[in-house]
């Protein structure tokens, strides 16, 4: 143990440094760009969704909706907050709508935006958004709205292993 104050502060430093060197042998994180294994497991709810979508529409003679990485981060943003603050609402607690937080994304040129959010924690998340998205008459109009040919979607899930959802739908001119 050290015994002055040089010493002392010498010491917390190598043991910082060491810390810092040996901390990912202990805990090892996803190289650069390699999703963790939540992330993995949202974007492939995300694309079974995005699928499950697109099925539906073409049922009703519906063009399928055209997935962008630009809307995917709109609704991906959204579905954090809402999952991180706990709450459900198509504005932010500081009242951003999705036209706003779409546009913050970097999306323009669209000429109408619409919005789905759902939160659940039941087994099946993907089956129990839809569905409730499809009873539901604001949201089934937005789903199957043949003026939409564009789509973003998010996933997360919250630390008590809620679901939170958010599909943006927009409309480009053709």
């Amino acid at each position: 143990m050290p015994n002055t104050l040089p010493r002392a502060i010498l010491f917390l430093a190598g043991f910082a440094a060491a810390l810092w060197l040996l901390g990912p042998l202990v805990n090892p994180r996803p190289a650069y760009g390699e999703p963790s294994p939540a992330d993995a497991q949202q974007a492939a709810l995300e694309a079974q969704l995005y699928e499950a979508v697109n099925r539906t529409r073409v049922q009703y003679h519906l063009l399928p909706l055209q997935r962008q990485e630009v809307l995917d981060r709109a609704a991906r943003a959204h579905s954090r907050d809402m999952a991180t603050r706990r709450y459900m609402s198509h504005d932010t607690p500081e009242g951003l709508n999705p036209v706003h937080r779409i546009q913050r994304a970097g999306a323009d040129g669209f000429t109408l935006a619409g919005e789905n959010v759902g939160m659940t924690s039941r087994g099946d998340p993907n089956n129990e958004i839809l569905q409730g998205w499809l009873l539901s008459p604001v949201h089934r109009d937005n789903l199957l709205a043949p003026a939409f040919n564009a789509t973003g979607l998010g996933i997360a899930r919250g630390a008590d292993g809620t679901w939170y959802y958010t599909q943006v739908y927009v409309t480009y001119p053709r």
